[in-house]
């Protein structure tokens, strides 16, 4: 019987998270290019000091991994999520829904009601996952992200979803 663990990343991640992020099917859709490992390391350390990054794992092997940025004051009831990948080898078996589940079962008992993500307009299977969620679209963002071996700027998608 496979376990599952939700829990905060940690430095000593560094070697899990390096082979998600730098999958290209993964690292296309994230805000950085491919890197080797000395070159991710300070990305790492930006997104360990940028908000509460979390990692998902399965039988103590990290196969998930997403970073939760809380808002402030009134909207203390707000969390972003970023840079949310599973590891490649472990696509369509069910395992970004659960870690999804349970990352949403922590923010809720945290007291977050609302959860928003940006995707690319192009990221057609992460929106399905999206949606599959619950989240709603909410707005466009028109010739926001741009990768460098493409010609073309990408429109963003503001989605989110309320728990009520």
């Amino acid at each position: 019987m496979s376990e599952f663990k939700l829990r905060e990343a940690s430095t000593s991640d560094l070697d899990a998270l390096l082979p998600i992020y730098m999958d290209d099917s993964v690292n296309r859709f994230l805000n950085f290019e491919i890197l080797t490992k000395d070159e991710f390391k300070n990305i790492f350390d930006e997104l360990l000091a940028s908000g509460e990054l979390f990692v998902f794992e399965k039988n103590n092997q990290v196969v998930a991994t997403c970073i939760v940025m809380r808002h402030k004051r009134r909207c203390a009831h707000v969390a972003t999520l970023g840079t949310l990948a599973t590891h490649p080898q472990f696509h369509g078996q069910g395992i970004g829904t659960q870690f999804m589940q349970q990352l949403f079962k922590k923010l809720r008992d945290d007291g977050i009601s609302r959860i928003e993500l940006y995707v690319e307009s192009d990221n057609l299977n992460a929106q399905h996952f999206y949606k599959k969620l619950g989240f709603q679209l909410e707005g466009v963002l028109k010739d926001y992200f741009k990768r460098p071996c493409e010609e073309q700027y990408v429109d963003e998608y503001l989605m989110a979803i309320i728990f009520k």
